[in-house]
């Protein structure tokens, strides 16, 4: 299960933005057009590489037989990872709920918890927002970046808390906070810049930062510039990231 991780993950990321052509309104349309136009190149030969369905399919295949089998620990992870895959496919929608994203940060989340069973996650999710729509695949990849880069020095050992609120101005503020190691010196002000500057950074396909770049360039293409990502350290150790998002019930 651990060698198919990276490749999944590479699958299920990034491919809306086949479809933010339709979202072309910010200011110098043709200079956004063409980066768009690069990143749907990298990301359709990325996505060549591996078919989500076949491995859904394949996985739920080999759940069932672990079940009969009677080996209900194994059928119990291969269908949190059946979960996963049959969320994530779903890519060629660039909003999802808020309950659809939640449901596949859940099976995530469920599979690194067993993976590192030091490992804890909380969830504070108002109820009343699970159908507001928010940027398909937003979540996974920023969570994943706390778990690599806020608990991995500690050896996953942590907690990871996610929560959705109600803004007083009429907002949804999605939290996700760590008890990691906390940023390194001047690595705050890097990232706080590139996601200021999200309009002039050229397309990552590599680095530590592609996720978070990624999910502020979405943001800001499907929500709206005054919405997007920002980093705050907590007082306990750890970050929390903030995603401001609009309070829509239907896709904009």
């Amino acid at each position: 299960m651990q060698g198919l991780y990276h490749t999944w993950l590479i699958s299920g990321m990034g491919i809306t933005l086949m479809t933010l052509s339709f979202y072309l309104t910010l200011e110098n349309p043709d200079i956004l057009r063409a980066e768009l136009t690069e990143q749907k190149i990298s990301m359709l030969y990325l996505k060549s590489q591996v078919n989500p369905h076949f491995l859904y399919n394949t996985l739920d295949t080999i759940r069932i037989q672990a079940q009969l089998n009677g080996d209900n620990k194994v059928a119990e992870l291969l269908m949190r990872l059946v979960d996963f895959f049959r969320l994530s496919v779903k890519v060629d929608r660039p909003m999802v709920s808020l309950d659809d994203e939640m449901e596949l940060m859940e099976a995530y989340m469920d599979l690194m918890c067993y993976r590192y069973p030091e490992l804890k996650c909380e969830y504070d999710i108002d109820p009343d927002l699970g159908g507001v729509q928010v940027p398909n695949f937003t979540l996974q990849p920023i969570v994943e970046n706390s778990l690599l880069h806020g608990l991995k020095n500690k050896g996953y050992q942590g907690k990871v808390a996610i929560s959705a609120q109600r803004t007083d101005e009429g907002c949804i503020e999605i939290c996700v906070r760590d008890t990691g190691c906390g940023f390194e010196e001047g690595k705050k002000a890097a990232i706080d810049e590139m996601l200021w500057d999200y309009a002039k950074q050229p397309p990552k396909l590599t680095g530590n930062s592609i996720g978070i770049l990624n999910v502020q360039k979405r943001i800001k293409l499907l929500c709206g510039r005054e919405f997007g990502l920002w980093y705050t350290e907590n007082d306990s150790g750890g970050v929390t990231v903030h995603i401001l998002l609009p309070m829509e019930e239907k896709m904009r």
